[in-house]
């Protein structure tokens, strides 16, 4: 998790890779990797339906023997599919690493591999001039997390209502299935009301007392309006209750659904680390948008496990 780069960095890395390579080498061996997909982890007891396995892997970190060569994005190849290609400066067999690259709160400059997923490793005999093409790999989420929020939409027990309500029940968050739904038959909305509730908060809270990992939420959308996503709770040294936002989301500019991964580490720490917190979004519509609505699917907060 502390491995955040610019792009810049990446070059100095990709860059800095000849400095390992075989002495009097000068022709390097190429691989073509046409990308990873995300599939079933055998060993969990929850649903893992194809809807709640979204997935947005940006780049490819390298690691040739141990050591990292660096972390390259994917581009669309001429029948649309993703690859990235990259240059190894050794011969023989050495042993390859391949590691999916996340964005976290939807920022290119905060780009590192996502430790919750697998990697695809092998042994590959590099031959200088010649390219090795990696057909797509299939990852799982790792054994080495724990899931304590799943939230898909999809029955009428959600663990999102209203927040700060006062003097009346709070609602639960609002459900639609129309052709807005990408996932599955259901998802949640926000609708802004001027002067009305716009911030949901989880129901139940999360218990998490492991700060040696990062914690993330994941999240599919798709709005004409941003919104904010964060954590609340109450510090230690502090009686009060309050909201710490991690990310202001801006609706996607492909006009379609969009994953965003958003790392709440940060703010955990600003609540000094309180064991249990609730999870919140709040909608804005600074420009006064008609018609505006928040889309949301496939809630899924990330952790190592409670110790």
């Amino acid at each position: 998790m502390k491995k955040t780069l610019i792009l810049a960095i990446l070059a100095i890395l990709m860059l800095s890779s000849c400095d390992n390579f075989k002495e009097g080498q000068e022709i390097p061996a190429y691989i073509k990797f046409k990308g990873f997909y995300l599939e079933e982890n055998p060993n969990f007891t929850f649903s893992q339906s194809e809807d709640l396995l979204t997935s947005d892997i940006r780049d490819v970190w390298v690691y040739v023997d141990g050591k990292i060569l660096g972390a390259f994005p994917f581009h669309l190849d001429e029948d649309s599919s993703y690859y990235c290609s990259f240059p190894i400066l050794k011969e023989g067999e050495h042993r390859i690493s391949l590691r999916p690259g996340i964005i976290y709160n939807g920022m290119n400059n905060m780009r590192e591999e996502y430790v919750f997923y697998t990697s695809y490793n092998d042994t590959i005999d590099l031959i200088p001039g010649q390219e090795i093409v990696i057909e797509p790999q299939p990852i799982m989420y790792s054994d080495k997390f724990s899931m304590p929020l799943k939230e898909t939409f999809e029955n009428y027990f959600v663990n999102f209502q209203q927040a700060d309500v006062v003097g009346t029940e709070p609602l639960p968050m609002a459900i639609i299935n129309n052709d807005s739904v990408r996932y599955g038959n259901h998802c949640g909305t926000i609708y802004f009301e001027d002067g009305g509730h716009n911030k949901y908060i989880t129901i139940d809270s999360i218990f998490c007392n492991n700060t040696d990992g990062g914690i993330v939420l994941e999240i599919d959308y798709y709005s004409n309006i941003p919104f904010e996503v964060g954590l609340y709770g109450r510090s230690q040294s502090e009686e009060a209750l309050k909201y710490i936002s991690a990310v202001r989301l801006t609706p996607p500019q492909s006009g379609k659904w969009q994953k965003a991964y958003v790392l709440l580490s940060k703010v955990w720490n600003t609540l000094d680390y309180p064991t249990t917190f609730k999870v919140y979004l709040e909608a804005f519509n600074p420009n006064n948008v008609q018609n505006s609505f928040i889309h949301i699917d496939n809630i899924k907060f990330v952790q190592y496990p409670n110790k």
